[in-house]
């Protein structure tokens, strides 16, 4: 029985500590004249525990029309933990449209899916947000309209960002036009933060109010997102 006991307050405690857990993740996407990559690192345990997806280069397969991802990933944030051989992922339309096809059903099925997200987004802090782009379309009336459309979208993206989650710094962003030349070059990074607890009490909701209480579809779909990420 003391065994017992002693098992069920370990567990407690290991659960009550995981929930407590701080999770961050790092978000840098570059774009510049084909030299596309993005990087994305998650810590937690004041930095004891680190994972990192390199994504080097993303192409356009010309014959499938499909998109070619290539990904390494590091662990431990240690350079003998990088993959040698970065991974290599082809998403074709049709796989990109069954994708969203199982979103789609995902969102149907979970009941209140949007107040789930919108409670667990208010948890999310934000300690660095910088977006910065330069935009050349070769023509001075085309570049200047397309800067308006980009100002547009950047400040809508800041406002979404402040109503749905905690905005912790004054958002850097900026808009470089090219008049000389035609060029498209753009460098976004992005600190957030959040409670692992938190993310678990959203998983754990997301089960609660799966409609029709049949858990075998939330099952395929979980399955399916992670062979998609091999």
């Amino acid at each position: 029985m003391n065994a017992v006991l002693f098992i069920a307050v370990g567990l407690i405690s290991l659960i009550m500590f995981i929930s407590m857990m701080r999770m961050s993740i790092f978000i840098d996407i570059k774009h510049a004249q084909g030299d596309d990559r993005a990087k994305i690192t998650l810590k937690t345990l004041f930095g004891l525990i680190r994972y990192t997806i390199n994504i080097p280069l993303v192409k356009v397969d010309k014959e499938s029309l499909g998109i070619i991802v290539f990904r390494q990933d590091e662990v431990g944030g240690n350079q003998n933990n990088v993959d040698v051989h970065p991974k290599k992922s082809k998403y074709t339309p049709s796989e990109i449209a069954h994708s969203f096809r199982q979103t789609k059903q995902f969102i149907h099925h979970v009941v209140h899916l949007h107040s789930i997200i919108k409670k667990f987004m208010s948890r999310i802090s934000i300690t660095k947000f910088e977006w910065h782009t330069t935009f050349g379309a070769g023509d001075a009336a085309y570049t200047g309209m397309a800067v308006g459309i980009g100002w547009s979208v950047k400040y809508g993206m800041v406002a979404m960002v402040s109503k749905y989650m905690k905005l912790k710094t004054v958002p850097v962003i900026t808009i470089t036009p090219s008049f000389q030349q035609a060029m498209s070059q753009t460098h976004f990074i992005c600190m957030i933060h959040f409670r692992i607890g938190h993310a678990m009490l959203a998983g754990i909701r997301i089960v609660k109010y799966w409609r029709g209480n049949s858990l075998s579809q939330l099952k395929s779909f979980v399955a399916g997102k992670a062979n998609e990420s091999y």
